[in-house]
């Protein structure tokens, strides 16, 4: 089960716990990446929050696969935006609001491309959108 309840599937639950045993270390047991978790409880193979963690990179990375090297290469392309001025979009209940006009004027294409908000806030001296979703 995950987190929230729901089921993973058998097969997707197998690929993240084996991502979790040979690339994330235990913060429960101790147990360094390549290494099983002792007594991670009835039916586990690794502690929850290990999973947790494998889960979340496995599925970083699994968006980053179906990218085109076209999109990448669109998501690269497109200019810096200052965090002051993506702060100014923000509402008062602590969300965003990213309209059309504004986007244009910072040379995000309509609709933006899955990822864009992530390339626009890289830093200055980061040139890479690698892990980009949004």
């Amino acid at each position: 089960m995950t987190p929230r309840g729901w089921r993973t599937p058998p097969g997707l639950a197998r690929k993240i716990t084996a991502h979790a045993q040979a690339h994330i270390p235990c913060g429960d047991c101790g147990a360094a990446p390549g290494e099983p978790c002792t007594e991670p409880g009835d039916g586990r193979a690794v502690h929850g929050r290990r999973w947790t963690v494998a889960a979340i990179a496995y599925k970083r990375q699994s968006r980053a696969a179906w990218r085109t090297p076209e999109q990448e290469a669109a998501l690269a392309a497109l200019p810096r935006v200052p965090s002051e001025e993506i702060e100014a979009c923000r509402l008062p209940d602590g969300g965003y609001r990213f309209d059309r006009a504004t986007l244009t004027r910072w040379g995000v294409p309509w609709p933006p491309p899955a990822g864009w908000r992530k390339a626009v806030e890289r830093d200055e001296d980061d040139d890479t959108t690698e892990g980009t979703a949004s």
